[in-house]
């Protein structure tokens, strides 16, 4: 099931929900992974692009 949110000036984000039936946690994970792998390699047939905001953190020793 995915659930679109509210439009952002970045775009719009989307909730993504997913059940399983197994219940073991490294075999759910698992499967998360293999969904949100599935996911990113197919966005580009929607004409879609995925953005993530970067953090300070993910600058902070890059311009020393």
């Amino acid at each position: 099931m995915v659930r679109q949110l509210q439009s952002e000036n970045k775009g719009i984000p989307l909730e993504i929900y997913a059940f399983s039936s197994n219940t073991a946690w490294v075999a759910y994970e698992g499967i998360q992974a293999d969904i949100f792998d599935h996911l990113y390699a197919n966005i580009g047939y929607f004409d879609l692009r995925l953005f993530q905001e970067p953090s300070g953190h993910d600058f902070k020793d890059r311009f020393k």
